[in-house]
């Protein structure tokens, strides 16, 4: 029998209380909301550094490239790591080895410092997603772990939303190296609030019998660890990643462009429907960790959150469109995208052993690098040809394609079940 949601749930001989499971969530996502500011540490302040560091917007844009490249390379093996290493001290060595970067980025500010920073920069950010799950999974408590997913993912949306304006505003006050050095500070000092409440972060198993399991199966070995990643299951998983990616890639940073040929929109107002998109992303996610609680059936809740975003960004492809029409699917499209993305995180985790937790969401969340590598050629082509609308058909045609990997991965959950 499932244990009612507000019971506390047994742990190594001790009760791991709602509490404990709050403060878990609570610092794993303040590394992942750093993580996530990082992206838009440079980009806000690309018109400075041109001038000051007398670059060019393609050498700018190289950093952002080789930042990707090496995460993308690098997060599957952290996640292996991650699986027979401590999750916690990893994740403090993250969070602590990007402020390190970023502060001399800062005392050293030439074009060939921030290049060369990109490096460790995109091996720190490739261990958050495996150590992150590891931790939640090991952690916190079943009945809580939906919560725990969407918190998470929130988490990561509030560090994107937060920095760009962060960043101009201490620029324009004290100049960009100081802002940047001072973002490097603040990953320190949160790098030391992991490192105190690392006894809060410890990986726990749900009972003793699963401990003793967990002792009998070790580490996963090589062979074994490519027979599960290349599992339907599995590849679904990454192909989830992979299709989310592309078409939040789509809404998230073309629609804008795209509003203004279609519409001649005005750049105020198509960024505003861009916020109501990711306000209701957010708002999406937060219910959906609730909803995932609720019940058993996350495969339902993502097909039924899927159907509607996609929908919904289809029809701005198709019809035409005032601006209240807009914000209202922008606001559909955003609320029904979020919802999935904790059923999304549970669906992986049923389907993955205890003991490759790391390596599974490290192999499965790369997804997200190579969309984010693809996407952008393919929707600034279509831009570049005067073919705004078709950004939304894109991106609404792989948001529906999510559901055929919902029901590869369900479907497996089954044959391992032995239904």
């Amino acid at each position: 029998m499932d244990e009612p949601p507000d019971s506390p749930t047994r742990l190594e001989g001790k009760t791991l209380s709602g509490v404990d499971s709050v403060r878990v969530t609570g610092l794993v996502s303040l590394a992942h909301l750093y993580s996530h500011f990082f992206f838009f540490v440079l980009p806000p302040l690309f018109p400075l550094l041109r001038e000051d560091l007398s670059v060019t917007y393609t050498e700018l844009g190289l950093l952002i490239v080789v930042f990707n490249i090496v995460s993308a390379l690098t997060q599957l093996p952290m996640g292996m790591i991650v699986d027979r290493l401590d999750a916690p001290k990893l994740l403090t060595a993250a969070v602590a080895l990007q402020g390190v970067s970023l502060i001399l980025m800062g005392l050293a500010p030439s074009y060939w410092v921030l290049l060369v920073m990109m490096i460790p920069c995109g091996l720190a950010n490739a261990v958050y997603h495996p150590a992150d799950y590891s931790i939640l999974n090991r952690s916190v408590a079943p009945n809580m772990m939906g919560r725990a997913f969407s918190i998470h993912t929130v988490s990561g949306f509030g560090g994107s939303a937060l920095a760009p304006l962060t960043m101009v505003a201490i620029a324009a006050a004290v100049g960009w190296e100081f802002a940047v050095a001072a973002v490097g500070v603040g990953g320190l000092i949160i790098a030391v609030v992991l490192h105190a409440y690392g006894h809060v972060l410890v990986e726990r198993v749900e009972s003793a019998g699963e401990e003793q399991e967990a002792e009998r199966e070790g580490q996963v070995s090589l062979k074994q660890t490519a027979l599960l990643l290349m599992s339907l299951p599995i590849l679904m998983g990454f192909v989830f990643w992979l299709f989310i990616s592309v078409a939040h890639t789509g809404v998230s940073y073309f629609s804008v462009a795209a509003f203004d040929q279609m519409y001649g929109m005005h750049l105020v107002t198509a960024n505003l429907a861009l916020t109501a998109f990711l306000a209701a992303s957010s708002l999406g996610i937060l219910a959906g960790g609730v909803l995932s609680d609720k019940t058993n059936r996350h495969d339902l809740i993502a097909i039924c959150g899927t159907i509607i975003s996609g929908v919904a960004i289809l029809a701005m492809g198709i019809l035409d469109m005032t601006f209240f029409s807009v914000a209202i699917a922008m606001c559909i499209a955003g609320f029904g995208s979020g919802i999935t993305a904790p059923s999304r995180d549970l669906l992986v985790r049923a389907v993955t052993p205890k003991n490759a937790m790391g390596t599974v969401f490290g192999f499965v969340s790369t997804g997200l690098n190579v969309g984010g590598v693809i996407a952008p050629f393919v929707f600034g082509w279509l831009l570049d040809a005067g073919r705004g609308g078709e950004v939304f058909l894109i991106a609404g045609v792989f948001q529906i394609g999510i559901i055929a990997t919902v029901i590869g991965i369900k479907r497996a959950t089954k044959v391992q079940a032995g239904d």
